[in-house]
C-alpha cells in the first residue's frame, strides 16, 4: 500500500470539501479513488487524518523524536548513527540507549512521513559546485539541448594505477581477536597515464602519455625539466596523431565528414585549437571543437562511464 503524506491527506480532505466529489478530488491530486476514500472517511469519523492507534510494542522512539534523529543524521555534524543513538539518550529524547539499526529505521519513517526519502552513501564526496559553476552548467545543457550528440566525440584522461597483488577492496571483514587485517602492499606503484576518446559508434585507441610507469618522453615542463605529466606540446600531439585521425576513421565508417571534438577546461588542451585549424586546412574538412564546456563537470561526459567500467575491472584483479 503507497503511503500517503499528512501534506497529501490535508490536501485530499482540502479538495474534496471544495468540489464534494471523491473521483474529481482523485483525478486532480493523481490519486486512486481507494486512497482519497479513505482519508475521507477517516476525516468524517474522527475529524482527523492522522494514522489510527495500532496493537504491539509501541516504538522506542516516538515522532519527535525520529524527527530529530533524522535532523541529526542530515545534519552530518554528528558522527553515525550509533553516534546520534547516543545523542538522544543524553538529551533524554529516549527513556533508554538505542541501537543503531532503530535510529536509520526511525528516521527513514521521519523522512517518508515528510514525503522525502534517504539513503547512506559511502565513499569521497563529490565536489561542492558554486553557484556560477551551477549557472555555467545550465546555461551550457540549455544551449545544447538541439546538439547532435551522435557526432561527438568526447575525450578524457585517466591514470591508472598497479599496485597488484594489493586487495580487492570490500566493505569489512571478520578476523580472530587479537589479529588485524593485513594485505601485501605495493612501494612506488606501476601507472599508466593515457588519453582517449568515446563516441556512439566506437573509440580510439588508448595513448599513453607522461606520467606513466617505463614511458620516455621528449617534453619538457615550464622548468625546462622532464615532463612528468601531460604538457601542452604533448597534448597538441595526442590531438594531432590520436583523436583527428581516429575520430576521422570512427565517423567516416559512419558516413559522416562533420564531427565535433570534445575536451574539458584543462589549461594544456588549449593546445588543440591550432591542431584543429592545420588539420582543417590541410583535409578540407569542417571538423570542429566543442566550446564552452562547463569547469568540474566530468558527469556531463560519457566517456566518465568507461573509465569507471575499466576502474572496476582493475579494482577486481586487486590493482587498487
Amino acid at each position: 500500500m503507497t503511503y500517503t503524506s499528512q501534506e497529501e491527506r490535508w490536501a485530499i480532505i482540502a479538495h474534496w470539501k471544495q468540489n464534494g466529489n471523491s473521483h474529481i478530488t482523485a483525478r486532480e491530486l493523481k490519486l486512486t479513488v481507494k486512497v482519497v476514500d479513505r482519508w475521507i472517511r477517516r476525516y468524517e469519523t474522527t475529524g482527523d487524518v492522522s494514522d489510527a492507534q495500532k496493537s504491539g510494542r509501541p516504538r522506542k522512539l516516538n515522532a519527535s523524536a525520529a524527527k530529530k534523529a533524522l535532523k541529526l543524521l542530515l545534519e552530518r555534524e554528528h558522527g553515525n548513527s550509533a553516534a546520534v543513538a547516543q545523542m538522544l539518550y543524553a538529551s533524554g529524547d529516549v527513556n533508554q540507549q538505542v541501537s543503531r539499526r532503530t535510529v536509520t529505521r526511525s528516521a527513514h519513517k521521519a523522512a517518508k512521513a515528510e514525503g522525502m526519502k534517504i539513503k547512506h552513501v559511502q565513499g569521497r564526496p563529490r565536489k561542492k559546485l558554486t553557484a556560477a559553476t551551477m549557472q555555467k552548467r545550465v546555461a551550457f545543457c540549455t544551449a545544447m539541448m538541439r546538439m547532435n550528440w551522435m557526432n561527438v566525440l568526447f575525450t578524457d584522461r585517466k591514470k591508472f594505477h598497479f599496485s597488484y597483488p594489493g586487495c580487492k577492496v570490500t566493505a569489512g571483514a571478520w578476523v580472530l581477536e587479537g589479529q588485524s587485517l593485513e594485505v601485501p602492499t605495493v612501494n612506488h606503484a606501476q601507472c599508466q597515464n593515457v588519453y582517449a576518446g568515446i563516441t556512439a559508434f566506437g573509440m580510439t585507441k588508448l595513448h599513453i602519455v607522461a606520467g606513466s610507469s617505463g614511458h620516455k618522453t621528449s617534453y619538457q615542463n615550464k622548468q625546462g625539466k622532464v615532463a612528468k605529466n601531460i604538457t601542452s606540446m604533448e597534448y597538441g600531439q595526442v590531438v594531432k596523431s590520436t583523436f583527428l585521425p581516429q575520430g576521422k576513421r570512427i565517423f567516416s565508417s559512419q558516413g559522416i565528414s562533420s564531427w565535433v571534438l570534445q575536451q574539458d577546461n584543462d589549461p594544456t588542451h588549449k593546445a588543440a585549437k591550432p591542431e584543429v585549424e592545420q588539420w582543417n586546412a590541410k583535409h578540407a574538412s569542417s571538423m570542429k571543437l566543442l566550446m564552452g564546456w562547463p569547469p568540474n563537470s566530468p558527469d556531463l561526459n560519457p566517456i566518465e562511464n568507461f573509465w569507471s567500467y575499466l576502474q572496476a575491472k582493475v579494482n577486481k584483479r586487486g590493482c587498487k
